[in-house]
């Protein structure tokens, strides 16, 4: 049923309660209802010619100070009515017209005046039929027709309350559809705390960045000249007192606040604002603000629907966090199974050290790689990242000092984490065999990453030291150089076989060389059989092979 079928049944039940025509208006005095039991008194009154209803008895709509009903005139000497406000949340939203009478002993005086209106003989004969109405009798009409207004203000409100709870729902529903693409970014989602209610004027992402917090998004009309602006700790939430709050906060009347001075010095005037924090793990990432600059106050409905949509975000982020790491997983193992077909092809100790560590370095743990090989004739040291000379050199002398010249020391394979001057760095001895032994160590920008860095580090080195355990029994090791490649492979195919071990796609190499795709696949299966390879993987073996990647530096002992 909608709201104005109800009304009209409401006011239908009330009329004939209290025997009186009732009619429900808007603020703006226009029909809500139709008139229910229409009285031969209340037709002379409300369709009269000269004078149009509604009469002068009426409010405005701005007079919200009006909170009961009470007794009118009509604007028909001695002919009453009851005029009641219909309250919404304390704010008048309709009345109700119920009339017409005439209370006890006013008939005679009613009837000399009605003498003199026009088409006084029906007036008088109407008044006549009309029964007089007691105190009592009007005071009992009066409690009707404020437990109508009160009937009807509840039902209006559950009604609206009702449909923002559908809005609501609809805008969790729109978040989840949108997460479930993967396509939620914090500007649409700011956009939809707007949507909780029409006052709500503008919505922000406040975030620490190196130590300060700055508006990382913003939205509303505004609220676009607060983007990357910094926020100081005077500001309620950031200030010592609530930043430790796990829920929503409340501030209201603040425009003259000082502490919301942010918002005032660049344009934006909030009334009412709310905070909710945004938590990753048990801290405080940031900080979701929305505000009003007209209403002094939001309602608890829309805080505790904020709240939810701010719940969910960190659910939707915590879970896309988690896709990004498995995808990084997913890449690293497809990386780790290149590199071992790779250095499984080389069949060079020095070669497969430099590409063991080439390998880390692309997992970007930190700043650095240093791997060190040693054996009874010499040590082979390569490095890889931001790390001077110097101090590969005062890294070098440290490491074997403390894992070559004590034996105890060679026998340890148990990854540690080291503080050095260069930082926090991970040190995982290795040992190929009983003559030859070595370290990898791994510089750590952040701790947190250490315990994936270890399993992806120690498999890496259990591959590369199995290849060279094996190689170590296979006589001498495979070399090729480019003369050999020039030799056998036409210019076209080396041009194709420089685009290979680039990463380019077949279609990729096809644009690049202006040849077809069905051409490319000719040349690579040519290159494939002068060469002695299977795949691409093992092409990987010639570009480090070729030098072409990394230069080792070597000291013989």
């Amino acid at each position: 049923m909608n709201i104005k079928d109800f009304l009209q049944h409401v006011q239908d039940a009330y009329a004939a309660l209290t025997d009186l025509s009732i009619i429900m208006l808007d603020l703006q005095h226009q029909p809500v209802t139709k008139v229910s039991n229409i009285t031969k008194l209340a037709e002379l009154i409300l369709f009269s010619p000269d004078k149009p209803f509604p009469p002068s008895c009426f409010p405005n709509g701005d007079n919200i100070q009006w909170q009961r009903p009470m007794v009118v005139q009509t604007g028909y000497w001695g002919v009453k009515a009851i005029v009641a406000p219909v309250l919404v949340e304390q704010k008048v939203e309709y009345f109700i017209w119920a009339g017409a009478f005439i209370e006890e002993e006013t008939k005679p005086i009613i009837k000399e005046r009605c003498s003199r209106f026009p088409n006084s003989q029906i007036w008088l004969q109407v008044i006549e039929q009309t029964k007089e109405q007691t105190i009592s009798m009007v005071e009992k009409k009066l409690n009707d027709i404020e437990k109508m207004a009160m009937v009807c203000g509840e039902y209006i409100r559950n009604d609206r309350q009702k449909q923002h709870y559908k809005q609501y729902f609809h805008l969790l529903d729109a978040a989840v559809d949108s997460a479930r693409r993967f396509s939620l970014h914090m500007n649409d989602f700011l956009h939809m705390f707007q949507k909780l209610d029409t006052d709500i004027d503008f919505s922000l992402y406040i975030k620490r960045r190196n130590r300060e917090w700055v508006v990382a998004n913003a939205v509303g009309e505004k609220a676009e000249q607060l983007w990357n602006k910094h926020v100081k700790t005077a500001f309620p939430p950031l200030s010592n007192s609530l930043f430790h709050s796990r829920s929503a906060v409340c501030f209201e009347n603040v425009a003259l606040d000082p502490r919301f001075a942010f918002f005032a010095v660049h344009g934006v005037k909030p009334s009412a604002v709310v905070a909710y924090p945004v938590l990753h793990g048990s801290e405080i990432d940031g900080w979701i603000v929305i505000g009003s600059q007209t209403k002094c106050s939001l309602s608890k409905e829309v805080v505790q629907i904020g709240t939810i949509l701010v719940k969910y975000w960190q659910l939707y982020s915590e879970y896309e966090l988690v896709h990004i790491k498995m995808d990084r997983h997913f890449m690293r193992l497809s990386m780790l199974i290149e590199i071992s077909r790779a250095m499984n092809v080389v069949k060079d100790t020095d070669e497969i050290l430099r590409m063991m560590t080439d390998f880390v370095a692309e997992l970007a743990y930190g700043d650095f790689v240093f791997t060190v090989l040693a054996d009874h004739k010499r040590k082979v040291k390569v490095h890889c990242g931001t790390i001077s000379e110097q101090q590969v050199t005062e890294y070098y002398e440290d490491v074997c000092q403390r894992y070559f010249f004590t034996e105890e020391k060679l026998l340890e394979t148990i990854p540690k984490l080291c503080e050095t001057k260069f930082g926090t760095v991970m040190e995982i001895p290795f040992s190929v065999h009983e003559h030859m032994h070595g370290v990898m160590a791994v510089h750590m920008k952040h701790l947190e990453a250490a315990k994936e860095a270890e399993v992806y580090v120690t498999a890496l080195i259990g591959i590369g030291t199995m290849i060279m355990k094996q190689n170590n029994y296979h006589g001498p090791k495979q070399q090729l150089n480019m003369d050999m490649l020039s030799e056998r492979l036409t210019s076209r195919e080396m041009d194709v076989l420089n685009l290979l071990v680039q990463g380019c796609s077949n279609r990729e190499i096809a644009d690049r060389l202006f040849i077809s795709i069905h051409t490319v696949k000719n040349h690579i299966t040519n290159i494939f059989q002068k060469i002695g390879v299977n795949d691409r993987s093992q092409l990987i073996a010639l570009v480090y092979q070729l030098n072409n990647r990394k230069y080792i530096n070597e000291e013989h002992h």
